[in-house]
């Protein structure tokens, strides 16, 4: 497995209002999508439709326009086991 940092990098993007974290994630997975799977199973919420529009908002973390995922290399936490949102972790 590997350590992925997932960082925001525009929360003012209305898709931010279905998550319930908006900050850097810490997550071990294969891969990045594994890794951004990750993150939004445990930080999605249902958010509110749009007045105007009916626009859906859907979570930030498999959109690499609204979050960025690079491999990292971090002592603090163990790269083997299962995939997993190491931190936060609440």
């Amino acid at each position: 497995m590997q350590l992925w940092k997932l960082t925001p990098l525009d929360l003012s993007a209305p898709n931010w209002e279905a998550s319930t974290h908006k900050g850097p994630v810490i997550v071990r997975a294969p891969d990045e999508f594994a890794a951004r799977d990750a993150a939004n199973g445990k930080f999605s919420r249902a958010a509110n439709k749009q007045p105007i529009g009916d626009t859906v908002r859907h979570p930030p973390w498999r959109h690499a326009s609204l979050v960025n995922a690079v491999t990292i290399d971090d002592e603090r936490f163990e790269v083997e086991g299962p995939t997993e949102v190491l931190d936060p972790d609440c």
